[in-house]
C-alpha cells in the first residue's frame, strides 16, 4: 500500500511538473513584455511632464499683455513638437495594446483621449495667432491656451497614476511570492 501511495505521489509530480513549469514559463514573456509596455508609459510619461510644464508656462503668460505674440509662438512652436513626439509615441504603445496589461491599456486609451484636445487647441491658437497676432489678447486665444494646459495636466496625472501602480505591480510580481498555509508549509 505504501509503495503505491509513492508512486501516485512521483507520478503525480511527474504529470503536474511540466505544466507547472510551462505556466512559469508563460507567465515570464507576459511579464517582460508588461515591463517593456511599462517602459514605453513611463516615457510619455515624462514627455507629458515636459508638455505640462510648457502649457503651465504658455497659459501663465497669456494674460501679460506686456508680451509680444513672437512669444507665444515661440511657446505654441515648441508645444507642437511635443504633441507630434507624443503622437508617435502613443502610435507605438497603441500598437502594442494586445500584450499591455489592463492598467496599461486604459491609460494608452486615456492619453489619446487627452492627447488630441491639446493637438487641436494648439493648432487653433496657432492659427489664430497666424491670422492676427493681437489674438494672444482675445478669451478665444485664452480658452484654447487653457485648454492646453488643462489636458496637459490630466494626462500627466493620469500617466503618472498609471506608471507609478504597474511599477508597484511589477516589483511584487517579481517577488513570486506564494501564500503561506496555517501550517507554515
Amino acid at each position: 500500500m505504501l509503495n503505491t501511495k509513492r508512486v501516485s505521489v512521483v507520478t503525480g509530480l511527474a504529470i503536474l511538473l511540466p505544466i507547472l513549469l510551462a505556466g512559469s514559463a508563460l507567465a515570464e514573456p507576459a511579464t517582460g513584455q508588461r515591463v517593456h509596455v511599462a517602459k514605453q508609459l513611463s516615457e510619455l510619461k515624462e514627455a507629458a511632464w515636459e508638455m505640462r510644464k510648457e502649457a503651465a508656462r504658455l497659459d501663465a503668460m497669456t494674460p501679460n499683455r506686456q508680451l509680444s505674440w513672437e512669444s507665444h509662438i515661440y511657446r505654441l512652436g515648441s508645444l507642437k513638437d511635443q504633441v507630434n513626439q507624443m503622437g508617435k509615441m502613443l502610435a507605438q504603445l497603441e500598437s502594442q495594446r494586445g500584450i499591455a496589461a489592463e492598467e496599461q491599456a486604459l491609460a494608452i486609451d486615456h492619453a489619446r483621449l487627452h492627447l488630441v484636445p491639446v493637438a487641436e487647441n494648439v493648432t487653433a491658437a496657432i492659427e489664430m495667432v497666424n491670422e492676427n497676432r493681437h489674438s494672444v489678447y482675445w478669451g478665444d486665444y485664452s480658452e484654447a491656451v487653457s485648454g492646453i494646459e488643462a489636458h496637459a495636466r490630466e494626462l500627466h496625472s493620469k500617466l503618472d497614476t498609471v506608471v507609478n501602480y504597474d511599477s508597484a505591480r511589477i516589483r511584487l510580481d517579481q517577488l513570486e511570492l506564494q501564500p503561506i498555509t496555517a501550517g507554515g508549509e
